[in-house]
Protein backbone atom coordinates (compact mmCIF):
# COMPACT_ATOMS: atom_id res chain seq x y z
CA UNK A 1 0.00 0.00 0.00
CA UNK A 2 1.07 3.43 -0.63
CA UNK A 3 1.78 5.02 2.34
CA UNK A 4 3.40 8.65 3.59
CA UNK A 5 6.48 9.31 6.11
CA UNK A 6 6.62 12.52 7.83
CA UNK A 7 10.16 13.76 8.73
CA UNK A 8 11.35 16.58 10.83
CA UNK A 9 13.12 18.14 7.85
CA UNK A 10 14.55 16.90 4.75
CA UNK A 11 16.55 13.06 5.48
CA UNK A 12 18.59 13.74 1.99
CA UNK A 13 19.69 17.28 2.90
CA UNK A 14 22.67 17.96 4.65
CA UNK A 15 24.38 20.93 3.61
CA UNK A 16 28.31 21.03 4.02
CA UNK A 17 29.99 24.27 5.00
CA UNK A 18 33.56 25.03 4.85
CA UNK A 19 35.35 24.87 8.54
CA UNK A 20 38.77 25.37 9.39
CA UNK A 21 40.31 22.05 8.52
CA UNK A 22 38.16 21.65 5.53
CA UNK A 23 34.28 20.56 4.59
CA UNK A 24 31.91 19.59 7.67
CA UNK A 25 28.44 18.61 8.12
CA UNK A 26 25.99 20.80 10.12
CA UNK A 27 22.85 19.91 11.56
CA UNK A 28 19.87 20.92 9.53
CA UNK A 29 19.00 24.20 9.93
CA UNK A 30 15.18 23.72 9.28
CA UNK A 31 12.97 21.09 11.29
CA UNK A 32 10.46 21.67 8.97
CA UNK A 33 8.01 19.22 8.05
CA UNK A 34 8.87 16.71 5.49
CA UNK A 35 6.79 14.02 3.81
CA UNK A 36 8.00 11.48 1.64
CA UNK A 37 5.71 8.88 -0.22
CA UNK A 38 6.91 5.55 -0.09
CA UNK A 39 6.00 3.23 -2.13
CA UNK A 40 6.17 -0.87 -2.28
CA UNK A 41 5.57 -1.97 0.87
CA UNK A 42 2.84 -3.95 3.10
CA UNK A 43 1.27 -2.77 6.25
CA UNK A 44 2.36 -4.59 9.38
CA UNK A 45 0.42 -7.95 9.52
CA UNK A 46 -2.34 -8.42 12.53
CA UNK A 47 -1.33 -11.28 14.81
CA UNK A 48 -4.83 -13.00 13.38
CA UNK A 49 -3.34 -12.61 9.94
CA UNK A 50 -0.07 -14.63 11.46
CA UNK A 51 -2.03 -17.18 12.91
CA UNK A 52 -3.74 -17.84 9.80
CA UNK A 53 -0.50 -17.80 7.81
CA UNK A 54 0.45 -20.11 10.07
CA UNK A 55 -2.61 -22.60 10.03
CA UNK A 56 -2.05 -22.62 5.93
CA UNK A 57 1.38 -23.39 6.05
CA UNK A 58 0.46 -26.79 8.22
CA UNK A 59 -2.28 -27.41 6.17
CA UNK A 60 -0.30 -26.76 2.75
CA UNK A 61 2.68 -29.37 4.25
CA UNK A 62 0.12 -32.14 5.45
CA UNK A 63 -1.45 -31.93 1.29
CA UNK A 64 2.43 -32.45 0.36
CA UNK A 65 3.23 -34.95 2.13
CA UNK A 66 0.08 -37.18 1.76
CA UNK A 67 0.55 -36.68 -2.13
CA UNK A 68 4.32 -37.59 -1.35
CA UNK A 69 3.37 -40.85 0.35
CA UNK A 70 0.51 -41.55 -2.40
CA UNK A 71 3.05 -41.00 -4.96
CA UNK A 72 5.58 -43.05 -3.28
CA UNK A 73 2.89 -45.96 -2.54
CA UNK A 74 1.50 -46.05 -6.51
CA UNK A 75 5.20 -45.70 -7.48
CA UNK A 76 5.98 -49.15 -6.00
CA UNK A 77 3.10 -50.88 -7.11
CA UNK A 78 4.10 -49.85 -10.37
CA UNK A 79 7.39 -51.37 -10.02
CA UNK A 80 6.15 -54.15 -8.64
CA UNK A 81 3.26 -55.03 -11.43
CA UNK A 82 6.60 -54.40 -13.95
CA UNK A 83 8.56 -56.90 -12.60
CA UNK A 84 5.21 -59.14 -12.59
CA UNK A 85 4.96 -58.20 -16.25
CA UNK A 86 8.68 -58.82 -16.92
CA UNK A 87 8.63 -62.07 -15.62
CA UNK A 88 5.23 -63.25 -16.87
CA UNK A 89 6.64 -62.30 -19.88
CA UNK A 90 9.92 -64.35 -19.71
CA UNK A 91 8.10 -67.20 -18.43
CA UNK A 92 5.08 -67.43 -21.13
CA UNK A 93 7.60 -66.65 -23.68
CA UNK A 94 9.56 -69.47 -22.34
CA UNK A 95 6.67 -72.21 -22.31
CA UNK A 96 5.80 -71.00 -25.79
CA UNK A 97 9.16 -72.49 -27.35
CA UNK A 98 8.94 -76.17 -26.89
CA UNK A 99 5.24 -76.33 -28.45
CA UNK A 100 6.80 -74.39 -31.55
CA UNK A 101 9.46 -76.52 -31.59
CA UNK A 102 6.61 -79.67 -31.81
CA UNK A 103 4.98 -77.81 -34.95
CA UNK A 104 8.61 -77.13 -36.93
CA UNK A 105 9.52 -80.38 -36.62
CA UNK A 106 6.30 -82.23 -37.22
CA UNK A 107 5.44 -79.72 -40.24
CA UNK A 108 8.66 -80.79 -41.62
CA UNK A 109 7.93 -84.36 -41.60
CA UNK A 110 5.23 -83.55 -42.82
CA UNK A 111 7.32 -81.52 -46.25
CA UNK A 112 9.61 -83.94 -46.30
CA UNK A 113 7.40 -87.56 -46.04
CA UNK A 114 4.80 -85.70 -48.67
CA UNK A 115 7.38 -84.24 -51.02
CA UNK A 116 5.87 -86.83 -53.78
CA UNK A 117 2.79 -87.47 -52.89
CA UNK A 118 1.56 -83.94 -51.89
CA UNK A 119 -0.28 -81.81 -54.81
CA UNK A 120 1.16 -77.84 -55.08
CA UNK A 121 -1.15 -76.31 -53.13
CA UNK A 122 -0.65 -78.62 -49.85
CA UNK A 123 3.24 -78.10 -50.34
CA UNK A 124 2.96 -74.44 -50.40
CA UNK A 125 0.77 -74.34 -47.36
CA UNK A 126 3.35 -76.49 -45.20
CA UNK A 127 5.87 -74.02 -46.32
CA UNK A 128 3.81 -71.34 -45.27
CA UNK A 129 3.17 -72.73 -41.76
CA UNK A 130 7.17 -73.20 -41.28
CA UNK A 131 8.15 -69.85 -42.05
CA UNK A 132 5.48 -68.94 -39.85
CA UNK A 133 7.03 -70.91 -36.80
CA UNK A 134 10.54 -69.18 -37.73
CA UNK A 135 8.66 -66.08 -37.03
CA UNK A 136 6.94 -66.82 -34.48
CA UNK A 137 10.27 -68.04 -32.83
CA UNK A 138 11.87 -65.22 -33.98
CA UNK A 139 9.32 -63.00 -31.90
CA UNK A 140 9.27 -64.90 -28.79
CA UNK A 141 12.84 -64.58 -28.51
CA UNK A 142 12.74 -61.47 -28.76
CA UNK A 143 10.36 -61.10 -26.42
CA UNK A 144 12.83 -63.33 -23.80
CA UNK A 145 15.70 -60.70 -24.37
CA UNK A 146 13.81 -57.74 -23.57
CA UNK A 147 12.20 -59.25 -20.66
CA UNK A 148 15.84 -60.16 -19.45
CA UNK A 149 16.72 -56.86 -20.12
CA UNK A 150 14.48 -55.64 -17.13
CA UNK A 151 14.57 -59.07 -14.74
CA UNK A 152 18.55 -59.68 -14.19
CA UNK A 153 19.97 -56.92 -11.83
CA UNK A 154 22.86 -54.87 -13.95
CA UNK A 155 26.29 -55.77 -12.93
CA UNK A 156 27.60 -52.17 -13.09
CA UNK A 157 32.09 -51.98 -13.55
CA UNK A 158 34.24 -49.23 -15.15
CA UNK A 159 34.72 -50.67 -18.97
CA UNK A 160 36.83 -49.62 -21.49
CA UNK A 161 33.98 -48.32 -24.58
CA UNK A 162 36.66 -48.80 -26.72
CA UNK A 163 37.34 -52.32 -26.53
CA UNK A 164 33.71 -53.04 -26.34
CA UNK A 165 33.11 -51.38 -29.37
CA UNK A 166 35.97 -53.10 -31.01
CA UNK A 167 34.35 -56.50 -29.99
CA UNK A 168 30.79 -55.29 -31.45
CA UNK A 169 32.71 -54.46 -35.01
CA UNK A 170 34.33 -58.26 -34.46
CA UNK A 171 31.15 -59.46 -34.45
CA UNK A 172 29.70 -57.77 -37.46
CA UNK A 173 32.49 -58.30 -39.78
CA UNK A 174 31.22 -60.49 -41.87
CA UNK A 175 27.41 -58.27 -42.27
CA UNK A 176 30.48 -55.71 -42.46
CA UNK A 177 31.97 -57.40 -45.77
CA UNK A 178 29.01 -58.27 -47.43
CA UNK A 179 27.63 -55.11 -47.69
CA UNK A 180 30.64 -53.27 -48.25
CA UNK A 181 30.02 -50.94 -45.43
CA UNK A 182 32.99 -48.53 -43.76
CA UNK A 183 33.42 -48.47 -40.07
CA UNK A 184 34.07 -45.04 -38.56
CA UNK A 185 35.57 -44.00 -35.20
CA UNK A 186 36.57 -40.07 -35.19
CA UNK A 187 38.75 -41.06 -31.85
CA UNK A 188 38.52 -43.77 -29.22
CA UNK A 189 35.71 -44.30 -26.63
CA UNK A 190 36.03 -43.45 -22.86
CA UNK A 191 35.84 -45.86 -20.19
CA UNK A 192 32.86 -45.53 -18.46
CA UNK A 193 30.68 -46.97 -15.27
CA UNK A 194 28.39 -48.82 -17.09
CA UNK A 195 26.96 -52.86 -17.48
CA UNK A 196 29.54 -53.99 -20.22
CA UNK A 197 27.36 -56.91 -21.38
CA UNK A 198 24.17 -55.22 -21.50
CA UNK A 199 25.79 -52.08 -23.57
CA UNK A 200 27.87 -54.28 -25.52
CA UNK A 201 23.87 -55.61 -27.10
CA UNK A 202 23.23 -52.00 -27.29
CA UNK A 203 25.82 -50.84 -30.02
CA UNK A 204 25.51 -54.23 -31.44
CA UNK A 205 21.88 -52.98 -32.30
CA UNK A 206 22.62 -49.90 -33.31
CA UNK A 207 25.31 -50.76 -35.20
CA UNK A 208 23.48 -53.43 -37.09
CA UNK A 209 20.93 -51.44 -37.66
CA UNK A 210 22.92 -48.95 -39.18
CA UNK A 211 24.23 -51.62 -41.89
CA UNK A 212 21.15 -52.93 -42.62
CA UNK A 213 18.71 -49.76 -43.33
CA UNK A 214 21.32 -48.56 -45.39
CA UNK A 215 21.19 -48.54 -49.34
CA UNK A 216 23.60 -45.73 -50.24
CA UNK A 217 26.46 -46.82 -53.32
CA UNK A 218 29.18 -46.17 -50.53
CA UNK A 219 28.12 -46.89 -46.73
CA UNK A 220 29.68 -45.66 -43.65
CA UNK A 221 28.68 -46.54 -40.06
CA UNK A 222 30.27 -43.60 -37.56
CA UNK A 223 30.25 -44.29 -33.96
CA UNK A 224 31.67 -41.42 -31.38
CA UNK A 225 30.89 -39.00 -28.12
CA UNK A 226 30.59 -35.46 -27.65
CA UNK A 227 30.86 -33.86 -24.17
CA UNK A 228 28.17 -31.53 -22.88
CA UNK A 229 30.11 -30.48 -19.59
CA UNK A 230 29.70 -33.53 -17.22
CA UNK A 231 27.73 -35.89 -19.34
CA UNK A 232 29.05 -37.49 -22.28
CA UNK A 233 26.65 -38.12 -25.44
CA UNK A 234 27.49 -40.73 -27.49
CA UNK A 235 26.38 -41.33 -30.76
CA UNK A 236 25.66 -44.10 -33.90
CA UNK A 237 25.89 -42.52 -37.23
CA UNK A 238 24.92 -43.78 -40.70
CA UNK A 239 24.36 -42.49 -44.76
CA UNK A 240 21.60 -44.83 -44.90
CA UNK A 241 17.63 -44.12 -45.32
CA UNK A 242 16.40 -41.51 -43.05
CA UNK A 243 13.36 -42.22 -40.14
CA UNK A 244 10.72 -39.28 -40.87
CA UNK A 245 10.27 -37.30 -37.61
CA UNK A 246 6.63 -38.70 -37.18
CA UNK A 247 8.05 -42.05 -36.80
CA UNK A 248 11.12 -41.18 -34.01
CA UNK A 249 8.73 -42.22 -31.40
CA UNK A 250 7.59 -45.29 -32.66
CA UNK A 251 10.61 -47.13 -33.76
CA UNK A 252 11.00 -47.70 -30.15
CA UNK A 253 7.87 -49.64 -29.23
CA UNK A 254 8.33 -53.49 -29.55
CA UNK A 255 7.74 -55.42 -32.25
CA UNK A 256 7.32 -52.00 -34.43
CA UNK A 257 8.55 -52.14 -37.95
CA UNK A 258 8.61 -49.51 -40.50
CA UNK A 259 8.47 -51.50 -43.53
CA UNK A 260 7.52 -54.76 -44.92
CA UNK A 261 8.49 -58.14 -42.54
CA UNK A 262 10.69 -59.38 -45.47
CA UNK A 263 12.67 -56.08 -46.62
CA UNK A 264 15.91 -54.75 -45.55
CA UNK A 265 16.60 -58.48 -44.22
CA UNK A 266 13.33 -58.63 -41.89
CA UNK A 267 13.30 -58.84 -38.69
CA UNK A 268 10.76 -58.73 -35.16
CA UNK A 269 11.41 -55.06 -34.82
CA UNK A 270 12.10 -55.16 -31.37
CA UNK A 271 15.92 -54.42 -31.21
CA UNK A 272 15.41 -50.20 -30.73
CA UNK A 273 12.82 -50.85 -28.06
CA UNK A 274 15.79 -53.27 -26.22
CA UNK A 275 17.96 -50.44 -26.92
CA UNK A 276 15.50 -48.09 -25.18
CA UNK A 277 15.43 -50.50 -22.10
CA UNK A 278 18.93 -50.83 -21.66
CA UNK A 279 19.75 -46.79 -21.76
CA UNK A 280 16.69 -46.51 -19.48
CA UNK A 281 18.10 -48.96 -17.05
CA UNK A 282 21.37 -46.92 -16.46
CA UNK A 283 19.32 -43.80 -16.14
CA UNK A 284 20.37 -42.56 -19.55
CA UNK A 285 17.95 -41.54 -22.31
CA UNK A 286 18.01 -42.57 -26.42
CA UNK A 287 16.97 -40.51 -29.19
CA UNK A 288 16.80 -39.77 -33.14
CA UNK A 289 18.12 -37.04 -35.36
CA UNK A 290 17.20 -38.02 -38.93
CA UNK A 291 16.85 -35.71 -42.27
CA UNK A 292 15.58 -37.08 -45.62
CA UNK A 293 18.84 -38.29 -47.70
CA UNK A 294 21.08 -37.39 -44.67
CA UNK A 295 21.04 -41.00 -42.84
CA UNK A 296 20.65 -41.25 -39.14
CA UNK A 297 21.67 -40.20 -36.05
CA UNK A 298 21.16 -42.30 -32.68
CA UNK A 299 22.11 -40.19 -29.61
CA UNK A 300 22.21 -41.88 -26.10
CA UNK A 301 23.77 -41.14 -22.39
CA UNK A 302 24.65 -43.85 -20.01
CA UNK A 303 23.81 -41.23 -16.82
Amino acid sequence: VEQTVKWAGNPNDKPIVAGPHGPRLMPRTSFEMWKETVLGHAPPWLPIEIEAARKLRLAMLEIIVGHAEELGRVNRQLEASNEELDSFAYAASHDLKEPLRGIAHYAQYLIDAGRDRLDQASQSRLASLMRLTRRMDTLIDSLLHYSRVGRLDMILADTDLDGLLDEVFDLLAVSREEAHVEFRKPRPLPTVRCDPVRVRDLLLNLVSNAIKYNDSARRWVEVGYREEGAQMIFHVKDNGISIDKKFHEQVFKMFKRLHGREEYGGGAGAGLSIARKIVERHGGRIWIDSALGEGTTFSFTLN
